[in-house]
């Protein structure tokens, strides 16, 4: 049977994350997707900073192509998923740490799982960005994470 305890640190931990993310957001604004579905020539296109894809063209049918989302908004998009990143990371680590310190074990427990799923939700925000050693760091750290909060925080 799930007891309160069990309930509350669940809790403590899923709003903990929601918190933290919807936080970066609030401070940090997501760069919008450009709207190019109504750009259909080429020198509308590249105003928009897009580019413009040619579609093959078929005898007797007029040139057409479509516009394609610029260069600047994957490097934004880049940019503020690195920024959710290194936060999530400082925030979930932050979070372990209290969460070791705490007295109480709902607390502490929310606390912590709230970090580790804080620092989850930076890595897989920035995880498509990341080098292949990056991302062979990032697992070897949170391995050994998890063996320490397992060695000093389970009786």
């Amino acid at each position: 049977m799930i007891t309160k305890q069990t309930i509350l640190s669940l809790a403590i931990a899923l709003i903990f994350v929601l918190f933290v993310g919807y936080g970066i957001e609030v401070f940090h604004d997501n760069p919008d997707y450009p709207d190019l579905h109504h750009v259909i020539t080429e020198e509308n296109c590249t105003e928009q900073q897009g580019k413009w894809v040619q579609s093959p063209k078929f005898e007797g049918q007029e040139t057409r192509g479509f516009c394609e989302v610029g260069d600047q908004f994957k490097e934004n998009r880049t940019r503020h998923d690195k920024i959710v990143f290194i936060v999530s990371i400082i925030v979930g680590l932050g979070a372990v740490i209290v969460g070791m310190v705490l007295r109480k074990d709902a607390i502490s427990t929310g606390v912590l799982g709230g970090g580790v799923l804080t620092i989850l939700y930076g890595t897989i925000r920035y995880w498509d960005h990341a080098s292949d050693i990056l991302k062979f760091i990032l697992l070897g750290v949170a391995l050994a994470v998890l063996i320490w909060v397992g060695y000093t925080k389970l009786k």
